[in-house]
């Protein structure tokens, strides 16, 4: 027996059911966009001050073969022999002086809901430094316990703080990004739309402070107010946030060891001992005072149903469709294409309807 064939659906309706799907999809999506930032326009002002607390131990540089005549360590004030490991605490002080620059980045937003006041951040990342670095001062202050050293000789009585000046470290990388996405609420004023939020972000700096880069994450919370403009052709974000973050992370580095290191003498003098630092890193401690003012922009995204291009489907673009009923070869309003608005017009143009 001959299977009964199924009706075929018609090319006409095939296409608008494919068009409903478009435009529906458009209608979600219509106005969510990536606004790019315009770096030369934009600017952050920043400072950042960084405090990595670690302990282990410190040997000296004597080597029988390499090093014969470098320091020895020795525990205590008497007894002992050879180059002996003495423990140690210590905080790695980072501190960048302020800084302007010119961020890049962008914005995600989405503005399907911007008729009922709510516009959506889908998320944001903005380097700060734009690809580029900053040197900054880096300051050790160390707790030994009681030792003394060979070559040259000096007592280190222990129990207080000795500050030790180090080269210059470097900011790799600074970037706030968001945490997860957000809404926020917006007044219309005239042909933009205010906004004044706090959104759940991150700062992620990378840094080497001589044992190698490390990075760290921040999470705090972001502060923006600001204005968006619609615009038939270009959408504009302007936004400013005045930052003042702090925080601990518990981190998991692996041990670094044999970092070098010279240690003034006592009583003081021209000689100093080297010794070899070897730790573990366990938390770190930032805080980032941050002026932004950034201006983003992106294209504004069509939907073929917005026909006076405000960015919104609405009664607006309900009247340009009635305005066109009946024939009409080549109007906008004619949204099948079937050289007709009509019914079959009308119901697309509910489908990407955003109020």
């Amino acid at each position: 027996m001959t299977p009964e064939k199924r009706p075929m659906i018609s090319e006409t309706l095939a296409r608008r059911a494919l068009l409903v799907t478009v435009l529906s999809n458009l209608s979600a999506t219509a106005i969510g966009q990536d606004l790019f930032v315009e770096s030369k326009e934009s600017i952050v002002d920043q400072s950042l001050l960084v405090s990595v607390p670690f302990d282990g131990t410190l040997i000296g540089d004597y080597d029988a073969k390499t090093n014969s005549d470098g320091t020895q360590t020795r525990p205590g004030l008497f007894g002992g022999s050879g180059n002996l490991p003495v423990e140690y605490s210590a905080v790695f002080a980072i501190d960048s002086p302020a800084v302007q620059s010119q961020p890049s980045g962008l914005i995600t937003i989405d503005a399907i809901d911007i008729a009922d006041g709510i516009l959506g951040i889908d998320g944001f990342e903005f380097d700060v430094l734009s690809g580029g670095s900053v040197p900054v001062g880096v300051d050790l202050a160390i707790v030994l316990q009681t030792f003394r050293t060979y070559s040259p000789f000096s007592i280190y009585p222990g129990g207080f703080e000795i500050p030790i000046p180090l080269p210059s470290g470097t900011i790799l990388s600074l970037v706030i990004r968001s945490a997860s996405p957000a809404d926020v609420l917006v007044s219309p004023v005239g042909d933009t739309y205010e906004f004044d939020s706090v959104l759940p972000g991150i700062i992620a700096v990378e840094i080497d402070f001589g044992a190698g880069t490390q990075a760290f994450d921040f999470p705090f919370l972001v502060p923006f107010a600001g204005t968006l403009e619609i615009g038939a052709s270009e959408t504009v974000l302007m936004l400013s946030s005045e930052v003042e973050a702090g925080g601990d992370q518990q981190v998991e580095f692996p041990p670094f060891e044999q970092i070098p290191l010279e240690l003034p003498t006592f009583p003081p003098g021209d000689e100093t001992a080297g010794v070899l630092l070897g730790g573990t890193i366990t938390s770190v401690a930032a805080t980032a005072d941050l002026s932004v003012q950034i201006i983003a922009s992106g294209q504004t995204s069509q939907n073929p149903a917005d026909f006076n291009d405000d960015g919104i489907v609405n009664g607006a673009d309900l009247g340009f469709l009635i305005s066109s009923w009946g024939v009409c070869i080549g109007c906008p309003e004619d949204l099948n294409f079937d050289g007709i608005v009509n019914g079959s017009d009308l119901g697309l143009f509910i489908a990407a309807w955003t109020g």
